[in-house]
């Protein structure tokens, strides 16, 4: 099985909720509206090559979200326009090596992250033996709702997990020990199969030489990371040159341990509630950030359905059912943060970042899902063996298509 063997195999259409597009107007205000097409670009590298081409600065253009680099993708960004530029009509066309622009209108208020209302998809899996194809099916068959669409729990998909890509442990579970030390190390110091760049030239001069922190202060590449290793040579606090890392890195770190744990808590709560039920019908997938299980749409007890279960925090109250769960997943990552059903977690000695809490939905429906019927891969090594089939489906803001593929066994 293969995703993303081209860029055309995976293609992510942004669709705006009613309230962001209502905030649109073909009249000239202070940010323009853009609608951008990228290929093979990460959502910064294609802010920055818009803003040359609109002759500003990258902080200028605001994003709802982060796309996918491996991908086709469109996506809206909003950008605080230039005067001399004010005449420029709805439609104009802004064009760069993997980017197109267009621009479709006007606001006076900046995007959140609640301008997103959903993602439609569109996936070729290729390289099926007709086994794993026909699984495919019976799966799809098992989840599908009567509305058509697949039932699926919100797990967070690996692009979540990565801080934690090189499979050492999460730094956010550092950081909420308080062992800052560690936490640097996981996230500047430790080499990983996918580092490219200076990332992968910093992470490889800090590994064998971690701890002596004056010889790296002098041999470690320069970049921003780089700040943390001299304060500690200079016999700061490990607090403070955590804190000097860029910030977008700390938060990342605290979410995506959060995300694990959360993962952690739905899985569980799904197998006892399922099996509490009187039923098995999970069908389940290896990940690298732990089994992922699909309750069969038949079988699972209604009360879930319409479950939140939040993201936790410091402070979140733990409460039936997954309370017991979540605060086991804790245990399991060797926090004992829980007392009197409350959970504490705190980043001593930093003002942020924060573990905050987040609700998320247990359950969401990949909508409108399609499936063809299996056809030839015409890439594969021996196309009369090796099929490939395209998944349609919608998802809503800050559900994973990598979880539907690994549903359906992939």
């Amino acid at each position: 099985m293969t995703l993303r063997r081209f860029p055309q195999d995976f293609k992510v259409e942004e669709e705006l909720s009613g309230e962001a597009r209502a905030s649109v107007s073909p009249t000239p205000a202070a940010r323009a509206v853009i609608l951008l097409e990228k290929v093979s670009l990460t959502t910064p590298e294609a802010v920055g090559r818009l803003a040359s081409l609109l002759g500003v600065r990258a902080g200028q253009i605001d994003p709802a979200g982060l796309k996918d680099k491996h991908a086709v993708t469109r996506q809206h960004v909003w950008a605080a326009w230039p005067t001399g530029l004010a005449h420029a009509p709805v439609g104009t066309v802004w064009e760069a090596p993997g980017l197109r622009a267009e621009l479709v209108g006007w606001s006076d208020t900046a995007p959140g992250a609640a301008a997103i209302g959903a993602n439609r998809f569109e996936i070729v899996v290729r390289d099926l033996s007709h086994h794993a194809s026909d699984e495919m099916a019976q799966r799809a068959a098992a989840l599908v709702r009567a509305d058509g669409g697949l039932l699926m729990p919100n797990y967070f998909g690996d692009q979540r997990f990565g801080s934690a890509r090189h499979g050492q442990g999460f730094p956010g579970a550092a950081i909420a020990r308080g062992d800052f030390i560690e936490a640097i190390r996981l996230l500047i110091g430790t080499p990983a199969r996918k580092d490219t760049g200076k990332r992968r030239e910093f992470t490889r001069t800090c590994a064998p030489h971690w701890g002596d922190w004056k010889r790296l202060a002098v041999e470690a590449p320069r970049c921003p990371d780089r700040k943390a290793i001299e304060m500690l040579a200079a016999g700061h606090p490990p607090a403070a040159a955590f804190g000097s890392l860029p910030y977008t890195l700390q938060q990342l770190a605290v979410e995506s341990f959060q995300s694990y744990l959360w993962n952690q808590t739905a899985r569980a709560l799904i197998e006892r509630e399922c099996v509490d039920a009187g039923g098995s019908g999970l069908l389940s997938a290896d990940d690298d950030f732990g089994v992922m299980v699909f309750p069969g749409a038949a079988g699972l007890p209604r009360r879930l359905l319409d479950l939140v279960i939040p993201m936790v925090g410091d402070g979140t109250r733990l409460a039936p059912p997954w309370g017991v769960h979540a605060e086991a997943a804790l245990r399991d990552a060797g926090l004992d943060s829980v007392g009197n059903g409350v959970v504490s977690l705190r980043v001593r000695g930093l003002r942020r970042p924060a573990f905050r809490e987040a609700p998320r939905p247990l359950f969401v429906t990949a909508a409108g899902f399609t499936m063809s019927d299996a056809e030839a891969d015409e890439t594969a090594k021996n196309p009369k063996v090796r099929v490939k089939r395209t998944l349609g489906f919608r998802l809503p803001r800050g559900a994973y298509a990598t979880v539907v593929a690994r549903a359906l066994g992939q």
